[in-house]
């Protein structure tokens, strides 16, 4: 025992001498004739998400996210440990520090009261503070450049996350010339964090969900400083709950390959806490070596948690900045330490507020400069892919079967509410449809794009079903020509042009997305999916001859009509899942290539054969992703439920307890009354529970939490969708199924043994007329608040406020007055697109952006 307890205080004792002397290695390696580090302070934002740290929600735009309670920017002098005040402002806030390459100056983002982030540039002892950026859209996330431009992200892009309700922002760079500010992405989401990598390239953070999960896919990705060449660096590939994690805050490590980024568990925690990782890039983006520097402890103690974790990210570790491998100041909650590559941290300076981005106060040597191969008076840019079978997860496709390319485009979102997101029916973000271009023989297709423009393609054979998918999006800049080998191939493959060989697209001029006759670029199913649905389908499947169950009419459910809503419960559609969808499908594994719906309109299904034109609407629709209503001007109408808890607070929804959600997978779910009581009485004793009365759409199967996999559809109804009927009560499958032939019902229950049974004898039953004066209820509420389907429908107010701010409105629109809300979704996107040599004044600054 006394061995024991003497090997144990050897080692602490070299573990705590270790420790001490991190501060003097990092003093040595500062190497700095002022010895000191800079750094901000400022509370947390008021939103629990790790991507709402700036303006205001979607629905309550009157409500800011932003810290409270002021901020300071100090320097901390590590030898004598003394701290001084650089800049204040006891109402205001600072972040993302940055350091000029001559140590003498301070690039920061400040938002001073009632104000949004603009960015600020000031001498390293606080004197001559320069505004740089100006206008109503917060500028935040800024780097030097080595010719003296910036890249910064930016809200300016006016969108909002597409599975929330908070602003997003993108990449921008402003010139030397501290004047002109042109977008560098086209993404829907969110990037940040960039940082300037030793071969002169960008390294950022980009979070997208083309098709594919929401949270797995925020990686680090790589751009040259004009925006062209995008490719992911690390990550973008599928890791399972409950073991992804978000890359952040990375930074290049001095005189190395490797670089040091914090591992933020599943898309991130607040403010990007984690756990430091130290990664080689040359391994490429499925990584192999990389490492943990962090102590195991943090990791433990951070757990893993979708969201945001709550008061964990005061645990993680935040903005590490590497003076050499073996040496990193990192933040923690309101402390500063200094991190060896061990997992040995010692405390250099703790504050009364929370701390943020310590950066070294001296001069570095600048990286190369590239010169940049955009012109920006072009309006387009060219894909080289010079073979599409020489892909990922694409076998036993034999050469000849790809004949084109589908081109699509992600759509940004203008306004947004809380709950369920995909309301407007398919996937998160609505898709437009570019066109088609061909794939030549040699698997080679040589096509032109618009610049700016968030696209992604889906591989089409001859009778135009989709063989592979591409699941997230690229882009190019106005004149770039940007090359692929293949179909998600692995990145480290050369082309067979980089071997100095030619492809057959590239002999001859690029095409152009060809549009397809009859099919449109943004699709509402009532207008463009229901009539054929009404031609072909309809005397087979309607409510009196419900052939095989299934019923495609145009009558309402609570959401959306009983054909789409009975389409993807009968498993007809194959698209993304919000949760469970990881890309990189093999082969006929996604879209109209795995949707059985296709397999019906050919002829073989009792003789039902479209034309042509009709054929492309509808495939090209599955493709598109199926969305409903072809507008994010309408969301999350909980006025229609009947089957769940709702309430209703000066035209918005709120659930019980005043929360926001109506319905949610935290508490148990349940019909509301009396339908839930009726189910019990009358259903659960061989239902069991809602989960089982009625169909599902294969997301509602995943209707639970389960090893820290949310349920698909969390925050909303989990029962079957076309239980009720708001068009016509009779025919609410709740009460028509189990009701007897012989009072127009169809009889469908069973009981246990097989024998088929009346829950219902009659339209008589007092449960029956229960339910359906429940019914007739949520009529008179549909009528009142309205929805897409009613020629009266108009948006609520949230969206007419966005579309003034964002200048689609005038500033004086009367907010009473009629709108054609497609039309304003038109002109939003229209507005966002880039147009050459558009010079937009933003105050004093000079603008060169997306008009």
């Amino acid at each position: 025992m006394k061995k024991l307890t003497f090997i144990l205080t050897i080692l602490i004792t070299v573990f705590v001498a270790n420790a001490r002397q991190l501060k003097d290695r990092a003093l040595k390696l500062l190497n700095s004739p002022t010895n000191e580090i800079v750094f901000c302070t400022r509370p947390l934002a008021n939103c629990h998400l790790m991507y709402a740290t700036f303006g205001n929600y979607a629905d309550e735009y009157n409500v800011e996210i932003y810290p409270k309670g002021g901020s300071t920017i100090k320097a901390l002098n590590l030898k004598t440990g003394k701290v001084h005040t650089i800049l204040e402002d006891k109402t205001g806030s600072f972040r993302d520090i940055r350091v000029s390459y001559d140590g003498k100056k301070i690039l920061f983002a400040w938002r001073k009261k009632n104000s949004v982030y603009h960015l600020y540039e000031m001498n390293a002892d606080g004197s001559n503070v320069v505004q740089l950026t100006d206008g109503e859209h917060d500028d935040f996330d800024a780097t030097y450049l080595p010719d003296g431009s910036f890249v910064f992200s930016s809200a300016r892009c006016r969108r909002f996350t597409p599975c929330n309700r908070v602003r997003t922002a993108i990449m921008y760079k402003m010139q030397a010339d501290r004047k002109t500010i042109y977008p560098l992405s086209s993404n829907v989401l969110l990037e940040d964090r960039p940082t300037v990598l030793p071969d002169g390239r960008i390294l950022y953070t980009r979070w997208d969900y083309v098709d594919r999960a929401t949270e797995n896919f925020r990686d680090l990705w790589t751009m040259n400083p004009d925006g062209t060449g995008q490719m992911v660096a690390f990550g973008g590939h599928p890791i399972p709950y409950p073991k992804f994690f978000a890359e952040c805050d990375a930074m290049p490590i001095p005189n190395s390959d490797k670089i040091v980024c914090v591992f933020s568990p599943a898309f991130g925690y607040r403010e990007n806490a984690g756990k430091v990782m130290i990664i080689n890039l040359k391994d490429g983006q499925f990584g192999g070596t990389e490492k943990m520097i962090s102590p195991k402890y943090i990791e433990d103690k951070l757990g893993w948690s979708i969201g945001n974790g709550g008061k964990r990210c005061l645990i993680g570790l935040r903005d590490p900045y590497p003076l050499a491998e073996n040496c990193h100041f990192v933040a923690q909650n309101k402390s500063i330490f200094v991190l060896d590559d061990n997992g040995n941290m010692e405390k250099i300076y703790e504050d009364s507020e929370i701390v943020h981005d310590p950066r070294a106060l001296r001069p570095r040597p600048k990286e190369p400069v590239i010169a940049s191969k955009i012109d920006i008076t072009k309006t387009t840019g060219q894909f080289i892919v010079t073979d599409v079978y020489q892909s990922r997860n694409m076998k036993g496709i034999e050469r000849g079967t790809i004949k084109k390319l589908l081109i699509m485009e992600d759509l940004p979102k203008n306004a947004s509410r809380h709950g369920w997101r995909g309301e407007h029916g398919g996937h998160i973000s609505l898709h437009r449809i570019l066109g088609e271009v061909p794939v030549e023989p040699d698997g080679s297709a040589y096509f032109e794009v618009p610049a700016l423009r968030a696209v992604f393609f889906v591989a089409l054979d001859k009778n135009g079903k989709a063989v592979k998918r591409m699941q997230n999006f690229t882009q190019v800049m106005p004149n770039e020509i940007q090359s692929c080998v293949g179909c998600h191939e692995n990145r480290s493959t050369s082309s067979i042009i980089a071997k100095g060989k030619s492809t057959m697209a590239v002999r001859r001029a690029p095409s152009i997305p060809k549009k397809i006759d009859g099919v449109p670029e943004v699709y509402r199913f009532l207008r463009d999916i229901q009539p054929i649905l009404d031609k072909h389908c309809l005397k087979c499947h309607n409510h009196d001859n419900p052939t095989a169950k299934v019923i495609l009419s145009d009558e309402w459910t609570e959401w959306r009509t009983v054909s789409y809503d009975r389409l993807y419960e009968f498993k007809q559609i194959s698209r993304a899942t919000p949760w469970r969808e990881f890309g990189n499908r093999g082969s006929y594994e996604f879209g109209t290539g795995a949707s059985p719906l296709m397999q019906k309109i050919d002829g073989s299904h009792n003789g039902v054969k479209l034309s042509q034109k009709e054929y492309d609407i509808l495939r090209c629709w599955i493709e598109s992703s199926a969305h409903y209503t072809g507008t994010y001007a309408t969301h999350n109408n909980f006025e229609n439920q009947v089957g769940a808890k709702f309430a209703i607070h000066k035209g918005v929804n709120i659930g019980d307890g005043n929360k926001k959600t109506a319905f949610n997978s935290f508490r148990k779910p349940q019909l509301a009354e009396p339908m839930e009581s009726v189910a019990k009485r009358r259903c659960y004793s061989c239902h069991e529970n809602m989960y089982k009365l009625g169909r599902l759409r294969f997301e509602q199967e995943n209707n639970t939490w389960e090893k820290s996999v949310p349920p698909d559809f969390m925050n909303n109804p989990n029962y079957s969708l076309t239980l009720f009927n708001l068009t016509n009560p009779d025919n609410s499958l709740f009460l028509r199924a189990p009701l007897a032939k012989e009072d127009g019902g169809y009889n469908w229950c069973k009981d246990k043994q097989g024998n088929e049974v009346s829950v219902f004898e009659s339209k008589e039953d007092p449960d029956y007329k229960l339910v359906r004066a429940e019914i007739e209820k949520t009529i008179e509420r549909q009528n009142k608040y309205k929805r897409i389907e009613m020629p009266d429908y108009q948006p609520k107010q949230y969206y007419i406020h966005w579309m003034k701010f964002f200048g689609i409105l005038p500033k004086n629109h009367n907010d009473n007055s009629k709108v054609n809300f497609y039309d304003l979704d038109e002109q939003y996107w229209r507005s966002l697109w880039w147009i050459p040599n558009t010079i937009q004044y933003d105050n004093a600054v000079k603008n060169i952006s997306q008009q």
